[in-house]
């Protein structure tokens, strides 16, 4: 009997080697290839340094035609390196995404099968212990017979044990790999929104260099006639704030609400308003082809509720519905009634307002909101309460120092709730190209303000 149960773990094992032979190539080839795209992410990241360098050394000097110029070519280069990040590491995320899914089929396979051995096993217990001790003695007239019967039924008790753990470690793995898997899609999903943006950006951005070269026929005296012309533009601010004007806020109240929550809590408006854009533009499923369709068009039950029970994720459901019901309550409002975002492919919806704060978040700040802006209880569907939610939010991140930096690590920290991100994970690189799409569009949104 014991040579049986070594030969039959030898024959598992040499059969585990041949299975998994195929994974273990496939993966050092997905892990070739991952290499090579960060390899090339890393060389994009470089060049984009130097044309930083360059537009702020010219930034520095006398503000003339041909430095605006200059200043234009360099900031679309930017921009196309950086849309060719975005791509590359939207292909890196396919690649993990593919993985993963991988990694999840085969734990399933594995689970069916201990599941069906299991199942054999107990079968064969039942048998076994319903035939009783003074049955297994009679059926065995020699003792030494007996004995190893005995020992046969403990091993396979001992088996079954083993199966159970090995199924309980198995569906732990389970939940942790899909777990991953929907970091994975979201961090994907967040660098197909940013993709949209930066290339929306950049097609204004060549528009705005043509107009200028089309306005001064490229003569410096009609330019600083215009740059001394200049006042707050309205036009432009518009033309950055094309997802906050989806929503129903327009340009001109956005920056209203944004310079007094912005006064409130010691941040530029600029910061401000850029990071609201980013945030409601992510929010938009695919990018702009369901603009509209995704933030404040889902419901509380549908989008928040029963999607997290869907996910396994009852503590969490039950807390969002609880502070959700809350908040209307203490606003009158009927919850059934209230829009909140929709469900995504990635995850589930349920945050509120301009801020797209969730429930539980928004009880976290909902009194600081209160003393700054004198509504109480103040409401997350409200710009000017919502604005300063997100103003506190960045304040507390290190908006207040006004330093790249310091925004930056807010920046990061409103996406993550980390204040660094790696460059090494999809939801990582999403973090942190987040973080460079806000900084970069703030410095637009100065401009025109």
């Amino acid at each position: 009997m014991v040579g049986k149960k070594l030969l039959s773990k030898e024959v598992f094992w040499l059969l585990g080697l041949v299975l998994l032979a195929p994974v273990l190539v496939l993966g050092q080839s997905a892990g070739e290839k991952k290499l090579s795209i960060q390899d090339q992410i890393e060389a994009l990241e470089r060049e984009a340094g130097v044309i930083d360098a360059q537009i702020q050394g010219t930034q520095k000097e006398a503000t003339t035609l041909a430095n605006e110029v200059s200043i234009f070519n360099n900031e679309i280069k930017r921009k196309e390196i950086e849309i060719k990040k975005i791509t590359l590491a939207i292909q890196q995320a396919e690649s993990e995404i593919k993985e993963k899914a991988e990694g999840i089929r085969i734990v399933e396979g594995k689970m069916a099968t201990s599941k069906r051995t299991l199942a054999a096993s107990l079968v064969l217990l039942s048998q076994k212990e319903n035939e009783g001790m003074v049955e297994i003695l009679l059926k065995n007239s020699r003792l030494s017979n007996f004995f190893v019967a005995i020992d046969n039924l403990l091993n396979l008790q001992l088996n079954i044990k083993e199966l159970l753990a090995s199924l309980r470690g198995d569906r732990e793995e389970l939940e942790k790999e899909q777990e991953e898997l929907r970091d994975f899609q979201k961090g994907q999903q967040s660098l197909k929104a940013l993709q949209v943006s930066e290339q929306r950006s950049l097609n204004q951005k060549k528009k705005e260099k043509d107009e200028l070269l089309r306005l001064t026929k490229g003569k410096e005296a009609i330019f600083q006639k215009l740059l001394a012309a200049k006042k707050k533009d309205i036009a432009a601010l518009k033309t950055e704030l094309f997802y906050l004007e989806k929503t129903g806020v327009t340009a001109e109240d956005a920056l209203r609400y944004a310079t007094l929550a912005a006064e409130r809590t010691g941040i530029r408006p600029a910061f401000l308003l850029a990071l609201l854009e980013v945030e409601t533009g992510r929010q938009f499923e695919d990018g702009v082809i369901s603009v509209g369709t995704n933030v404040g068009t889902g419901n509380w039950k549908t989008d928040m509720y029963d999607c997290r029970i869907r996910q396994g994720s009852r503590s969490a459901a039950e807390a969002q519905k609880r502070a959700f019901f809350v908040i209307t309550e203490k606003l009158g409002l009927d919850p059934d009634k209230m829009p909140v975002s929709r469900r995504a492919s990635y995850g589930c919806g349920g945050a509120m307002g301009p801020a797209q704060f969730i429930p539980t978040t928004w009880l976290l700040f909902e009194e600081r909101v209160a003393q700054l802006t004198r509504h109480n209880p103040p409401n997350p569907w409200n710009v000017e309460d919502a604005f300063t939610a997100s103003a506190i939010f960045l304040a507390d991140g290190g908006a207040t120092s006004k330093t790249t930096a310091g925004e930056m690590r807010a920046a990061r920290i409103y996406i993550s709730g980390r204040s660094t991100c790696s460059t090494r994970t999809v939801s990582g690189r999403a973090c942190n190209w987040y973080a460079n799409r806000v900084a970069s569009l703030a410095r637009e949104i100065d401009k025109a303000i």
